[in-house]
Order: C-alpha cells, then structure tokens, then sequence
C-alpha cells in the first residue's frame, strides 16, 4: 500500500511546471484544518500509477458536502512541490472499504493528536522511542541525505542548522527545544551514514538527532505526519517524497505541521516562542 501524504510527493526530484490532471477515486476521509481529503484514487495518466494520498483542497468551499465513501471526479492541479485539488465533482457513493488504507487515512495527525511511540534508531545506533523527547518542544522533519535538490532536503538540513545555532542564542529556548531529522532512504542511511552527516552538519547531538529504522516503520510513521514516499526500486536514490515539518510539544501532542519548503528558521522559531509563552 502506498503511504499517504499531505500533497503530491514531488520533492526530492526536478520540479515540473505546473499542470493538471484529471483524477478519479473515493474519498476515504475530509479533514478541514487545513482543507484536505485523503482519496483512494485511479491511476492518473502521465503522473502516477492509482494509491491512497491525502491532497489539499482549494479554495476550502470545494470541502462543503465532501463525506467519506464519495466517489468523485476532479483536478489535480500540480506546482513544483504539491498536488491540490481544484475542482470536485460528485459521481456517486459507496462504502468505505475494511482496508489498511482507510485505517489509515483516519489516522493522519493533526493538531492536538499524541505522535505515536514509533521506536526508530539515532546516528549513534542507539534505539529511541519517540516518547524521548517527551518534556520538549520538538521539531520534526523528513529528508535523506542522498536528496540532490538544494531546495528541499539539503534546506530543511540548513534551516535545522539555523535553527540550532538560534536555540544555543537563546536563553528561552536553550535546553527546551530538540531537533529530529528522520530519513525516508532507511536502506541507505544507516546510523554510520547519518553519524558522518550530522558531522558535517555540525549537529550537536544534545540538540539535533538524526534517526533511521527499517523502512515499514520508517514509512509508517512519516505517513503518520502526512508523508508519502515513493521510489521506483529499492536501491533508488532519487526518491519522490513530501515535506513536512512538524512542532510537537512537551506533551507529545502536535501543535502545528508546516507544509513543504516555504518555512523560514525565523517563522519556526516564532512559532516555538509562542509556544513556550502558552500555558
């Protein structure tokens, strides 16, 4: 079953321009902060073979009268780093199907919902439960280090970069504030791969922790967060995925998800200082 995402996975290789294209499918779930329906769809001619993907939905009114089981017909209209839907058309309704796929369309994240105790392993081959960084505001992202687009894994690599040399400054956020980057290439960043890339990242590892795990995990909980990742064989390294970047409070609750690369460290620690200023 193909992982669910927030958007069309388009960000780790060249960027088309922007284009429609027609969809077919059933809708398995509406989730309206931010409007996106998660669509088991038909094969989509010149764009990807039929999966289960969750996809933004503008403007919002499109959302009015959507109910899981829908079938519907609508555009696509891909950018250079999402897919949304710009127009829905209603054909018909059906049941839900008892599948892995509508289990998990119902349990993508959102705000306010506990992250899942995922066990993954750190760049020092250490296992970590994600109820580690329980106590903590953490930051979340998804990348791998084989990603050969600057704007996307490499930047978010910059940002979290960023963002630590700004929590170091900061005596609000200093010793409140953790940075996780999890790979979505398990099969290749291996905890010696990712020791030798925070290195050269200068992550202190008191603050950034860079984690990896077999892949059905690793995939499972990205998809958690909204991320789907593709690849056409198992040693590929130009893997088709989504960015998101997720803020999960000390509670292990999600405060807030950032979609794609748009996000500046500046924004991000804004964020992380309204955060700690709510009670």
């Amino acid at each position: 079953m193909a992982a669910l995402a927030l958007g069309l996975a388009a960000a780790c290789r060249a960027a088309p321009p922007p284009k429609q294209y027609a969809l077919t499918g059933q809708v398995l779930a509406v989730h309206t902060d931010p409007p996106r329906l998660t669509v088991r769809h038909d094969d989509i001619e010149g764009l990807m073979p039929g999966m289960t993907m969750t996809f933004e939905v503008r403007p919002a009114s499109l959302l009015s009268g959507r109910t899981a089981g829908e079938l519907v017909r609508a555009t696509l209209e891909v950018t250079d780093a999402t897919g949304v839907l710009v127009a829905i058309t209603h054909v018909g309704l059906a049941p839900v199907p008892d599948s892995p796929a509508g289990a998990l369309a119902a349990g993508l994240l959102e705000t306010g919902d506990v992250v899942p105790d995922t066990a993954l392993i750190d760049q020092d081959d250490r296992r970590r439960p994600f109820s580690e960084w329980r106590g903590h505001l953490t930051v979340v992202t998804f990348t791998y280090t084989r990603c050969p687009l600057p704007a996307f894994c490499p930047l978010m690599d910059q940002n979290f970069a960023t963002l630590q040399r700004a929590i170091a400054e900061d005596g609000r956020l200093r010793g409140r504030v953790r940075l996780v980057s999890v790979t979505v290439d398990p099969d290749f960043d291996t905890p010696a791969v990712l020791r030798a890339h925070a290195a050269r990242r200068r992550a202190d590892p008191a603050v950034w922790t860079f984690l990896t795990g077999d892949r059905l995990t690793v995939e499972r909980f990205a998809a958690r967060f909204g991320v789907s990742v593709l690849r056409e064989s198992p040693a590929a390294a130009d893997i088709t995925h989504n960015l998101r970047t997720a803020i999960v409070g000390p509670d292990g609750r999600v405060r807030q998800i950032h979609t794609g690369n748009a996000w500046t460290p500046g924004s991000l620690l804004a964020n992380l200082r309204d955060a700690l200023r709510q009670p």
